[in-house]
């Protein structure tokens, strides 16, 4: 008998699509459900990692042996399972069979308990809104109202079992309905004190959060009555003796521009999962992420705020985000240290595989002095009108102050960032590089934040370190993030 080749839906979760599925979850000693258990990998990773009980279903006899000891079967076929039998979850993980992948994603949406999370991979297929919509459209709908979802590729491809499916990760988030759709919105009044305790200077105070959260649920719950008090006035307002297209020329109601400029009528879902998004972004404006983070982070950052803004906007939650960033702060900055180093060093003349390069670089350090093309401009076409002051020869125009033009300024502000996260420097009190446009002379040297900087017309900028301290320690803290030997004693720095 071979598991393989006996079950064509078997396909057991490699260890690290499992840790992305799971990431930013808290799953300490919560109840979790895993409705296709198979030999019980992602069983394993639940109870390495918190999970105070782990309950399984599992149709293939054969596989089910291997499950023995490991967690409770509660049945064999998932889809007999009903909601009394997992009204106490937390969690369902789950990689379904990839042939009945929706099915399985909406049975377990139905089932399970207000509060619970839902976390699955399927096959990226059941999302597409082509040819085969309507066969699709049920996920689809209830993951737009009530999760998110995630392509992940082909994660199968080097696994236990390997498939070239190109995976989805969907998310969904069960909440509660009428009087108990806000249950769990608010802290407890032992959190509440907990968390009056133990605010984090600068972070957020629980006031504001509380504030928000509490605006939030307002807002929906007034929605509600609105939409109520607008199908009153349409209803009487319509004569019902009136021919059947005869209809009154004006309509209360809540709505929002659609394709074409056409209206469309707003659900109860579609405005709060519209107005979470909103207050989603007002906690991550407050928490200012992306003040010390490179381009490349922004980049990571709008991803996961855009993810983020599909969890229910509850106190727990974005507790839970906010302790987060702190965490992930230190690696955040360290990134930008390496990304900072890599782009100076980049320009180096040993560097094959630069464009304009210059000896003043070295390629396995940041020298105190060093060289940035793409910075600035000099020249630039400008149009004769109406008197004002134009060109001169040729059509162009020798500006006579620093213009900040490049994709490396942006580059360059993030080294600056960098530093600021290295030597404890307040980012706010350095101005950015763009503050020095049209205020500096070409080829003149100017000082910003930890350099001395000086512009040329043919687009490169020349930096020199102020302080041989913040000099040596960007280096060094660069090459204990690389894992380079570092000397043990030196006379000099």
């Amino acid at each position: 008998m071979s598991i393989f080749t006996d079950n064509a839906d078997f396909y057991p979760t490699p260890r690290e699509v499992i840790e992305q599925m799971m990431l930013g979850e808290n799953i300490l000693d919560k109840t979790v459900l895993e409705p296709s258990a198979g030999k019980g990998d992602i069983v394993d990773w639940l109870k390495e990692n918190g999970a105070a009980k782990v309950i399984a279903c599992e149709k293939d006899p054969n596989i089910r042996r291997l499950l023995n000891g490991k967690c409770d079967i509660i049945a064999n076929d998932f889809m007999t399972v009903t909601s009394e039998q997992v009204s106490h979850v937390d969690y369902i993980v789950m990689n379904p069979p990839f042939s009945e992948g929706a099915r399985h994603i909406l049975h377990a949406f139905e089932i399970a308990p207000a509060g619970c999370t839902i976390i699955a991979l399927c096959n990226e297929d059941n999302l597409e809104r082509g040819w085969n919509y309507e066969k699709n459209k049920q996920l689809i709908e209830t993951v737009e109202l009530f999760g998110r979802h995630e392509y992940l590729g082909e994660v199968f491809k080097n696994a236990e079992r390997q498939t070239r499916v190109h995976v989805a990760l969907i998310k969904l988030y069960k909440e509660g309905e009428g009087e108990k759709e806000f249950d769990g919105y608010y802290f407890s009044q032992i959190d509440e004190d907990e968390a009056n305790m133990n605010q984090r200077e600068g972070i957020m105070q629980y006031n504001i959060v509380r504030d928000l959260v509490n605006r939030y649920v307002s807002a929906v719950k007034l929605f509600d009555e609105t939409l109520e008090a607008a199908n009153k006035i349409n209803e009487l307002a319509q004569y019902p003796e009136a021919g059947e297209y005869e209809y009154i020329p004006i309509r209360f109601g809540t709505i929002k521009g659609g394709y074409g400029g056409d209206a469309i009528n707003v659900t109860h879902q579609q405005y709060k999962k519209e107005l979470q998004k909103y207050y989603w972004h007002i906690i991550f404006k407050k928490l200012n992420m992306e003040k010390y983070a490179t381009k490349h982070l922004r980049e990571q950052i709008n991803k996961f705020i855009e993810q983020q803004t599909n969890v229910p906007f509850t106190m727990g939650n974005i507790y839970r985000v906010i302790d987060m960033v702190i965490q992930t702060n230190g690696q955040r900055m360290q990134k930008a240290l390496v990304e900072a180093f890599d782009l100076i060093c980049s320009f180096s003349a040993e560097n094959n595989t630069a464009g304009e390069k210059w000896k003043t670089n070295a390629n396995y350090m940041v020298n105190k002095k060093f060289i940035v093309p793409y910075m600035c401009q000099g020249y630039h076409d400008r149009y004769v009108c109406h008197g004002s002051y134009y060109c001169s020869k040729n059509g162009k125009e020798a500006y006579p102050t620093v213009q900040l033009q490049g994709y490396n300024v942006e580059q360059l502000e993030d080294v600056c960032k960098a530093l600021c996260y290295i030597t404890g420097t307040n980012y706010d009190h350095v101005a950015g590089l763009h503050w020095h446009h049209d205020r500096e002379q070409w080829g003149e040297w100017f000082i910003w934040g930890f350099f001395k900087c000086k512009a040329y017309k043919k687009g490169t900028m020349h930096f020199e370190f102020l302080d041989e301290d913040v000099w040596y320690k960007f280096n060094y803290e660069v090459a204990k993030l690389k894992g380079w030997a570092l000397p043990k004693e030196s006379d000099k720095k």
